[in-house]
């Protein structure tokens, strides 16, 4: 499998399960590939079908293959941990390296071949132990048959034995007068014991052949623990190297885990620093601009409080020169009893007193002027 699709998840692509039969494989990858062609779903974009098609037919590929899919499910752990783990789009976590990408297919090749050669091993034990099964099973047919054998030809022997010392018994020679039997010719004497010594002669051949095939069949039970032994022992060892090989995978998983996770705590961290350095800006921008208003506001209160009091004074200093002006400008008005009319000496037609209402400087009456000259 290449690098660059090994971390795809080929199980969710064909909507099965990692349990999922091969057949369940297939009708899905069948489903899911008339779903994408184009004379089904003209309307589908070209180029995403055409890469939704390669990610189906790399997933069909490795599913559908027995050592692939095995091989595939080492590393599927791992693909589901990277899936599920949460991204950031503004930090986004580095990738794995190509050389760990690396290792980890090394190892799960590993794993594979270890695998298979576990399966080898075990074929050629099954054809061997058949082999030492049907041997040791026929030796001990022919065992139980001589041992069946051996013992007819003793039944033999014991009653020969036993009617050749009822022959010669005190009983019979007792009896000999009263019931005699006729004796055996000398041919049949020859005959019966030509018969007793095959029969010895039988029995021991077939003692020794007893022997031989209890030996053999010794042998053969030794040989047959000898090579299950030497196959469990392989077996064992294979085990280990796959666990080996799987706690290495673990470690550096669990060692890639921890930088993920070191480097996610990192970026929060980082985040945490930047949100209270921006809320201090915001906190110190709000409390200038506060400032700034505060500041403004005495200003603008002291600046209406100094127009204030000039227009106060200016209206008390025009209060102060109309009741000036009067006063100057009719002096005879509690004189009346004279009779005669009030004629002012000013002879500006009261236009003076106006010129001092638009500003200009306090100067003696006119009336007090006039009366001077």
């Amino acid at each position: 499998m290449a690098q660059s699709s090994t971390m795809e998840d080929y199980y969710m692509i064909l909507g099965v399960e990692q349990t999922a039969a091969l057949r369940l494989i297939i009708s899905s990858y069948r489903r899911l590939a008339l779903e994408l062609h184009p004379d089904r779903n003209p309307k589908h974009d070209a180029t995403e079908a055409f890469q939704r098609t390669l990610k189906l037919g790399r997933a069909y590929e490795t599913l559908k293959d027995e050592s692939k899919r095995r091989a595939y499910n080492l590393i599927y752990p791992s693909i589901i941990r990277r899936r599920s783990f949460p991204r950031n789009t503004q930090t986004p976590h580095q990738p794995p390296t190509s050389a760990s990408r690396s290792e980890t297919l090394c190892e799960a090749a590993q794993i594979v071949a270890i695998q298979k050669s576990k399966q080898e091993r075990s074929a050629r034990w099954h054809i061997k132990s058949n082999s030492f099964g049907s041997s040791i099973f026929e030796l001990q047919r022919l065992i139980r048959r001589l041992e069946q054998e051996i013992k007819n030809l003793d039944t033999i022997l014991a009653a020969e034995a036993a009617v050749e010392a009822q022959k010669n018994s005190w009983g019979a020679w007792l009896l000999s007068p009263i019931y005699k039997k006729a004796e055996d010719s000398e041919e049949e004497k020859e005959r019966k014991d030509r018969a007793r010594q095959e029969r010895r002669i039988e029995k021991d051949m077939k003692k020794r052949r007893l022997d031989s095939n209890k030996a053999d069949l010794k042998t053969q039970e030794i040989l047959l623990r000898t090579a299950k032994e030497e196959v469990d022992a392989a077996i064992r060892s294979d085990d280990e190297k796959i666990r080996v090989i799987q706690a290495r995978i673990r470690a550096r998983e669990d060692h890639e885990r921890r930088e993920r996770e070191k480097r996610e705590r990192e970026r929060r961290e980082k985040e945490m620093q930047e949100r209270e350095r921006q809320e201090r800006e915001r906190t110190a921008k709000i409390w200038k601009q506060q400032q700034e208003q505060w500041l403004k506001r005495e200003q603008e209160a002291k600046e209406a409080s100094r127009k204030q009091q000039e227009k106060r004074a200016v209206e008390q200093k025009r209060k102060e020169t109309r009741k000036f002006r009067e006063q100057h400008a009719h002096p005879n008005l509690s004189g009346g009893s004279t009779g005669q009319a009030y004629t002012p000496a000013c002879h500006h037609d009261g236009w003076w007193p106006k010129l001092y209402d638009e500003g200009v400087p306090e100067m003696s009456s006119c009336d007090t002027a006039d009366s001077t000259t």
